[in-house]
């Protein structure tokens, strides 16, 4: 995670308004000069660990170490920290509440239900059986440690989800900056990443709602439904304060960016407390006040305003994680290494054949499935959470939390080496994985007989100007290819017209290989209707030049420079939506110009309203007559 000035500036501010609030109980006369100091020097450590591509929450945990070992904790006491490890963790539950996105996990749910679930599952079993035959986690050990021997099965289900969970802010931090988040790997992962986020919420809220002293106890049932319950009925609540209350504040607030920031914080806050006062969770309070943010019309506004929230959270645990880590002898930091190793070595290579696995069953190519499970491969910061908790409430000892902890820094420092190096790992092993590529060829051919991968017309994602296009070639007998990555299009195309002109599937237009498998070089023609993906137009553009210069290919853009670019790259045509827009547009108010004021553009804004509805609701309904 990467830190800019204004969250940097941000930071400093809150922690030197916060110092003046709690000096008092911090055991000497102000908390500024030793958290200046160490925010200080975290940053420098951030730096030099910016040039070995690893994240900046590792500079965070050395500090917070260093201050616990060298008296910082003389003037900043546990009861201190402990207050702020429990902020940043209500902070980032808060910000992960806003990265979930239940239209997103509707439209992929038959991916998710294979990749995702499937993940969870795999790694949890295979953790399960590590905890207990590598480690030992069981009664024996947990009486040897002397902790209640009772608490052992709790213990082992929360030491292998440790080590299932993977890291939210690593996985989308590396999307965004090699551009993937886009490609049909990246889509899957954030959606198995708001999965395991919502696993982690539940866990947090089992474990953070039971008193220590129950666990393993007769009432445990009876609890775990009082939280489900409280978790229900919160959701409940929430809907409708979100469907009567939030929409028409919020409309007010998203005026001034000022008012944005402190109601996005006073609710996220407010709620979190709410959950205190009824004695649950506030971390899930704070998760699912995030989720309720998300569903707003605001949302990228809101994400924009109080994206330093993350950083200031990721700084406080990480930070109070550091302190909790100095607390531990020598002998119990060293003991837990060989362990911690292993694991996370474990951790970063299991990962990817069960990703591959997983997308051979659910017909990914072999690329995607490479990609996700070498993207997803280390533990999360959820692990940590939970590690945390787990010492605090007795079931974990000293040496479970710091392997738990080792695992994390572990794998997080190998699975960002490695998110360097994706191609090349993934052109190293594709030799391997030919068998997992061409199905999807296979399955375009197999849904209709008289489909043939020549002559065809391709079409690249599904959107209005795709529809127009498409519903031309079909209706004159040309069988149309029609690519997209959103499944809720293809399963309308598959369901209602699997023996038309028309053969909807899922590919990720800007994968070579999918070039190649669904015969872009013996294609009629290839037409791009994608919105932001010149890059892969540019690279079809130059692969067909190369490989059948006699295939035009079309792609569509806005811009004069685009247009250019692409007729440079060998594009046959260019449709340059903003001048066929100026056209229509200039005859369409040719036409109004005549009518009253109060019938003008009425007929025609009612008819596209219609047909845009239509066309989000029931996508293939535009060629019944196909």
């Amino acid at each position: 995670m990467q830190l800019n000035m204004r969250q940097g500036v941000f930071t400093l501010i809150l922690l030197m308004f916060s110092s003046q609030a709690i000096a008092g109980g911090g055991g000497g006369d102000s908390l500024i000069e030793p958290l200046g100091a160490m925010l200080l020097a975290a940053a420098v450590v951030a730096i030099i660990l910016s040039y070995a591509k690893q994240a900046s929450l590792f500079a965070f945990i050395i500090i917070g170490v260093l201050g616990g070992l060298f008296g910082v904790r003389e003037v900043i006491n546990k009861d201190v920290m402990t207050a702020f490890v429990d902020i940043g963790i209500t902070l980032l539950l808060f910000m992960a509440g806003m990265e979930v996105d239940i239209p997103g996990l509707i439209k992929r749910w038959k991916l998710l239900l294979i990749n995702g679930f499937g993940q969870i599952i795999g790694l949890f079993g295979i953790s399960m059986a590590l905890g207990l035959l590598y480690v030992g986690i069981d009664a024996d050990y947990m009486e040897a440690v002397g902790l209640p021997p009772e608490n052992a099965a709790p213990a082992l289900i929360y030491f292998a989800l440790c080590l299932t969970l993977s890291s939210t802010i690593l996985v989308i931090g590396t999307l965004k900056s090699t551009g993937q988040i886009a490609e049909e790997h990246g889509q899957v992962a954030l959606g198995l990443m708001v999965l395991q986020d919502i696993v982690a919420v539940v866990a947090l809220a089992i474990l953070g709602s039971l008193n220590p002293d129950k666990v393993g106890g007769g009432s445990l049932g009876v609890e775990v439904a009082m939280i489900f319950a409280k978790m229900i009925g919160l959701a409940i609540v929430l809907y409708f304060v979100t469907k009567y209350i939030l929409n028409p504040l919020f409309k007010f607030f998203a005026q001034s960016g000022e008012l944005l920031f402190i109601g996005t914080l006073g609710y996220g806050m407010g709620v979190a407390g709410l959950c205190e006062v009824i004695h649950f969770s506030s971390g899930i309070g704070a998760f699912f006040a995030g989720a309720t943010l998300a569903a707003l019309p605001y949302r990228h506004e809101i994400e924009d305003k109080v994206e330093p929230l993350k950083a200031f959270g990721v700084i406080l645990f990480f930070m109070g994680l550091g302190f909790d880590i100095s607390e531990l002898k020598p002998e119990q930091m060293l003991g837990g290494l060989s362990e911690g190793l292993i694991l996370a070595v474990l951790v970063v290579i299991l990962t990817i054949p069960l990703m591959l696995i997983l997308g051979y069953f659910s017909r990914l190519n072999s690329k995607p499935s490479f990609l996700m499970g070498a993207i997803i491969n280390q533990s999360s910061e959820f692990s940590l959470m939970l590690a945390v908790l787990c010492w605090q409430y007795k079931l974990f000892d000293p040496h479970l939390f710091i392997v738990i902890t080792l695992v994390v820094l572990i794998s997080f420092f190998f699975s960002s080496l490695g998110h360097q190096f994706l191609e090349p790992l993934y052109n190293f092993s594709s030799k391997f994985l030919n068998f997992m590529d061409g199905r999807s060829a296979d399955k375009a051919e197999g849904g209709d007989e008289e489909f043939v991968m020549e002559g065809h017309v391709v079409i690249m994602e599904y959107n209005e100007l795709a529809t127009e296009i498409a519903d031309f070639y079909a209706k004159r007998g040309q069988q149309v290819l029609l690519l997209d990555l959103d499944p809720h299009i293809i399963e309308h195309f598959e369901n209602q017209h699997g023996h038309s002109n028309i053969h909807a599937h899922y590919s990720n237009m800007a994968d070579p290989d999918v070039w190649e498998d669904l015969a872009f070089h013996k294609a009629k023609v290839v037409i791009s209707c994608m919105d932001g993906g010149q890059e892969a137009e540019l690279a079809i553009s130059r692969w067909l030049k190369k490989e059948s210069p006699d295939v035009p290919f079309i792609a569509a853009t806005s811009s004069h420079e685009e247009t250019l670019e692409l007729y440079g790259a060998g594009a046959r045509y260019v449709i340059q939506t903003e001048y066929l827009a100026a056209k229509s547009f200039r005859n369409m108010f040719e036409m109004e110009e005549t009518k009253e004021p109060k019938e003008a553009f009425r007929d025609a804004g009612e008819n596209h309203f219609s047909e845009t509805k239509k066309l989000q609701e029931e996508p293939s309904s535009t060629f019944t007559d196909a």
